[in-house]
């Protein structure tokens, strides 16, 4: 049987996005601290902000991914069955992590009713909110195939958007104001999904139409990230309404994803590879993702132990320590795992 090998371009995009939301949460606390009318929470804030299109971006690589291969031999329950072993259960597990480590530090009192809430709603750390979201896709897969053997992908990918923005405008108006999970229900993300699935459908032409356009992507991504930087400030650090920021910010992430795959699917083309560390990080993405929330609260903790007050310097021991300590623990990990199944 060949060995199948994954394409450079889709690592190379995956491995940018799990090193972006680790930045993310590593950067959360200088955002909220620092004041803000410093040089130092712009220089922090700006690329915090530009970092923000990550759970878009794995939603759409998600789509791609499972679309590529074709849908021919669809087995839901098999499908289902793969999904549980490699999300379900490894999610299941951490959100125990999580909870236990957040009880046994006084945080909460120790419920298994709490914990089977924390599961359903992914609220135990502030990534687990694209788990929740990306199962319901995942749930919904024999509608997406039926969906895209009957309608041209094309008017699919624009229902897909139309959706998505009258369900961020009218839902909290239909549901009310009081559900607090509107960032983990499907049609938030419905757009980056069917996006990221037509592409898959046909990915020659998609790298084609991706490598071609990629200065007019590029110069789209520049100027949008600055609009959305600009604004961002004017909201967050000046308290100005900008009443369009976040339609502003999807178009921004939808010029994110063209503007990266574009640049990556140039340098796979032109024959850049991953090295061994980066194959190892592509390949325990999932799990830095799972972990570096866990091993942050504890870099913290020892940071409040130890007395350290300075948002820099804890800013940069939270930063350098939650990115070595969790790459090595995560390729470790895998580099054991594999081990132990070769020898199965």
């Amino acid at each position: 049987m060949p060995v199948k090998t994954r394409k450079t371009e889709i690592s190379m995009l995956n491995i940018l996005l799990c090193l972006m939301v680790v930045f993310i949460h590593v950067s959360s606390a200088p955002v909220s601290q620092l004041n803000k009318e410093s040089f130092q929470y712009v220089s922090v804030m700006v690329p915090w902000r530009l970092s923000a299109f990550v759970v878009q971006g794995f939603i759409f690589l998600s789509g791609l991914k499972f679309f590529i291969k074709g849908t021919e031999n669809f087995n839901y329950v098999q499908f289902l069955k793969k999904r549980i072993k490699t999300i379900i259960i490894p999610y299941l597990i951490w959100v125990m992590v999580y909870y236990v480590y957040f009880c046994s530090i006084g945080y909460f009192p120790f419920s298994i009713k709490d914990y089977i809430i924390y599961v359903i709603n992914g609220s135990i750390v502030s990534p687990f909110y694209f788990i929740v979201a990306i199962v319901q896709f995942y749930v919904l897969m024999p509608l997406w195939i039926k969906l895209f053997s009957i309608i041209d992908k094309k008017i699919l990918v624009a229902l897909s958007f139309i959706i998505m923005i009258l369900a961020k405008r009218y839902l909290p108006i239909l549901i009310g104001d009081s559900f607090l999970y509107y960032d983990r229900i499907f049609t938030t993300y419905l757009f980056y999904w069917v996006f990221g699935c037509a592409a898959g459908l046909n990915y020659e032409s998609f790298k084609n139409f991706a490598s071609k356009t990629f200065l007019f992507s590029a110069s789209a991504f520049a100027i949008i990230a600055i609009a959305n930087s600009y604004y961002s400030l004017q909201s967050f650090a000046h308290g100005q309404y900008v009443p369009f920021l976040e339609n502003l910010h999807v178009v921004y992430c939808i010029a994110a994803i063209l503007f990266t795959f574009g640049l990556f699917t140039i340098l796979s083309n032109k024959g850049v590879e991953l090295n061994g560390l980066l194959k190892n990080i592509d390949a325990s993405s999932f799990y830095i993702y799972l972990s570096h929330c866990f091993v942050m609260n504890i870099v913290n903790h020892i940071i409040e132990l130890c007395g350290i007050y300075s948002i820099g310097k804890a800013y940069l021991i939270r930063f350098l320590s939650v990115y070595i300590i969790t790459i090595t623990l995560c390729v470790c990990y895998i580099k054991f795992k594999k081990k132990i199944l070769s020898r199965r």
